[in-house]
């Protein structure tokens, strides 16, 4: 691969696009709505600040988005590996023991990336832009599996004009130190004048992979890992289109009108409280002082009077209430999930009234799993390439390695539930042979079935026999 994969052009004769300019260029739309999206999220919510009059942000964009991310990943999830039926009768024992293998090496990786924090940054990404970027990679000097969440602003995809959902090439950006750049790449440009910081730009194929800084190749050759170690997350995909949808998209005008129909009635309050004087038949007033036990001397002719409201005030609370209620149905965050239901609910009508935000989780949660199903299997290729050392994680048995592995998500209840009834259904489903053990632990949400098995089996152990293993 090399820098003919960018088509270079010109701002100006003579002068050349490099290659992250041309990858800007070519996505500006897609950063320029990121970036808008983004303002909207952090409160910037007047683009030109009304002179004279109140700005209030009442920041409802974040709370949709942060509510939509609580309730997707705010309780975690956890991987459970099956199977493959064995490909010749006695292989079955061999079989599970691969699978539990890998599944608590993917245990083991979650805990080592800090899953739950990542897939909560990842998470608020593809809400609040509309997409989000998972990199999973072999580290070796640590000798281990990392997944990265990736700035959506810096990732450049193409993908295969007959397949939206797979990527044929990959450019990656990043900003790093010019000592990093040197100690990491042996990169010995000498960087833009004055600047102490350089951009460095991967570009992965299934094939290939290149590496540059500042436009100089500084690695090149065949892809190690054998696969675009990069998997998209896009929010709502719509129809048609590789690009997510921004949770936000419907609710930034209405959030705008609130701001500004709350600034006007903030306003009306700040002129009912300080009203204007008006003064008739006085020349000067500058220096009349004004407050309780004030006295003025004022000529026979002149008159002084607070300008007052006449008539009957504009419906403002009334069409606020209106705004309110179309953004919760837009947004599908009903007023209930904001802990504003303004009576005690069951379990069921609790539910009811929280199905629209249920809905919509259960909607990410598709997209999601797909893409966790991916990094999943992307780690446990990685590290049966690359992680030999690693194999006798979880201890003795057969190894994972050339295992075919069907990872599969566990999603934990969204809403409270009763833990007592909860267990003792899956008890009552154990007993009559309508699900097995490690089934039911992945239903009531325990991590690690098999070490959970093991350490129940040692108990019972210890207790016949009175003393331990």
């Amino acid at each position: 691969m090399t820098l003919s994969l960018f088509r270079r052009g010109a701002t100006a004769p003579g002068l050349p696009l490099s290659p992250i300019a041309e990858l800007r260029a070519r996505d500006s739309e897609r950063l320029r709505r990121y970036r808008e999206l983004l303002d909207f999220y952090e409160g910037g919510h007047f683009p030109t600040p009304r002179r004279g009059q109140t700005n209030l942000v009442v920041n409802y964009a974040r709370a949709v988005v942060d509510k939509g991310v609580s309730y997707l990943f705010g309780r975690g999830v956890h991987f459970s590996v099956l199977e493959d039926a064995p490909p010749a009768t006695g292989q079955a024992a061999t079989a599970a023991a691969r699978a539990r293998r890998a599944e608590r090496l993917l245990a083991q990786i979650a805990e080592e990336n800090d899953l739950e924090l990542l897939l909560l940054h990842a998470a608020t990404n593809a809400a609040t832009l509309g997409d989000a970027v998972l990199k999973v990679l072999w580290d070796a000097a640590g000798g281990r599996v990392r997944i990265v969440n990736v700035d959506p602003f810096c990732f450049f995809p193409t993908w295969a004009g007959d397949d939206l959902s797979a990527l044929r090439r990959v450019a990656v950006c990043s900003r790093i130190g010019v000592p990093e750049a040197r100690e990491r790449y042996g990169w010995r440009g000498a960087g833009r004048a004055g600047a102490d910081t350089v951009e460095a730009l991967e570009v992965w194929t299934a094939e290939r992979f290149q590496l540059l800084v500042e436009d100089a190749v500084v690695r090149e050759g065949p892809n190690p890992y054998g696969f675009i170690p990069f998997v998209h997350v896009p929010n709502l995909q719509p129809p048609n289109s590789p690009w997510g949808r921004s949770d936000l998209v419907d609710v930034i005008p209405l959030n705008r009108e609130l701001d500004e129909r709350m600034s006007d009635q903030a306003d009306l309050i700040r002129y009912h409280a300080d009203p204007p004087v008006v003064f008739r038949g006085v020349e000067r007033h500058s220096d009349l002082a004004v407050g309780p036990g004030t006295v003025w001397d004022l000529p026979r002719d002149a008159d002084v009077a607070l300008l007052e409201w006449r008539g009957s005030l504009p419906a403002l609370q009334e069409h606020i209430e209106r705004v309110l209620r179309a953004l919760y149905e837009v947004a599908e965050t009903p007023r209930t999930s904001f802990g504003d239901s303004g009576r005690l609910l069951s379990g069921v009508a609790l539910e009811t009234e929280l199905q629209p935000l249920i809905q919509r989780t259960l909607r990410k949660r598709v997209g999601w799993s797909v893409a966790l199903r991916r990094c999943a299997q992307m780690a446990l290729q990685l590290t049966d390439r690359f992680g030999s050392a690693r194999e006798g994680v979880g201890g003795p048995g057969p190894s994972p390695r050339s295992a075919r592995y069907r990872v599969r998500v566990i999603w934990p209840p969204m809403l409270p539930r009763d833990d007592d009834a909860e267990a003792q259904r899956n008890l009552a489903l154990v007993a009559g042979g309508l699900r097995a053990h490690r089934s039911a632990m992945d239903a009531l949400g325990v991590p690690d079935p098999e070490a959970e098995l093991r350490r129940v089996q040692q108990d019972r152990q210890i207790l016949n026999t009175g003393a331990a293993p």
